[in-house]
């Protein structure tokens, strides 16, 4: 699964607010580090993020953001990186859902968000995740009711992505994954895979 997965084209899709609508682009994933920041702004963005429609897996430990796309490749990656820190109590991570990456996202996000049990669901996508004909999600999409109801949760969600990660890269647009967590008492950001000293960070954070 890890060799299909790095034979495929690294891609992002950039997502922009104009007149209050989500528009989607292709661009490349640029793989950088996340500068690490203290500042206020950063702060209050942490505390933003504690009022997201978060699932959470893992109770002990220093809590990790992830944000996914239910059919990006490289955030299914992140998510089987993660279940052994999680499993061993070394981390608690809090996955973030947004769904724009594939026409199928948003109604997979919709059906993971709306589920009974938002973890199962989540799970279930990424146990049954397929690079067969492409990246894909393992769950369903949800009905069109089901997405317009979960549809502001969705671009809430999206726009603390976008609006930080572009802050982070100096351009507007966003990447899947995009990971945060605070280390010295400071705020870090890692857009993409992360790197070895970065996972070590994230497996350490505080």
């Amino acid at each position: 699964m890890i060799h299909a997965l790095k034979n495929l084209h690294r891609t992002c899709l950039t997502l922009c607010l104009l007149l209050g609508v989500l528009l989607v682009q292709s661009a490349s994933t640029v793989a950088v580090a996340g500068p690490a920041t203290g500042s206020d702004g950063d702060q209050d963005y942490w505390q933003a993020l504690t009022h997201t429609h978060y699932i959470q897996e893992g109770s002990k430990g220093p809590i990790i953001y992830d944000f996914y796309d239910p059919n990006c490749p490289y955030c299914h990656e992140i998510y089987t990186w993660l279940q052994n820190p999680i499993h061993n109590k070394q981390i608690q991570v809090r996955f973030i859902t947004v769904g724009f990456l594939t026409p199928s996202s948003a109604g997979k996000a919709a059906a993971i968000l709306a589920a009974k049990d938002p973890l199962a669901a989540l799970k279930l996508n990424e146990n049954k995740f397929s690079t067969k004909d492409g990246p894909e999600g393992g769950i369903d999409p949800a009905p069109i009711a089901v997405q317009n109801k979960m549809s502001d949760v969705l671009n809430f969600n999206a726009s603390l992505l976008v609006n930080k990660e572009a802050e982070v890269l100096g351009i507007p647009g966003a990447s899947v994954p995009f990971l945060v967590y605070r280390q010295d008492g400071k705020i870090r950001y890692v857009p993409g895979l992360p790197n070895n000293k970065q996972w070590s960070e994230i497996i350490h954070a505080q």
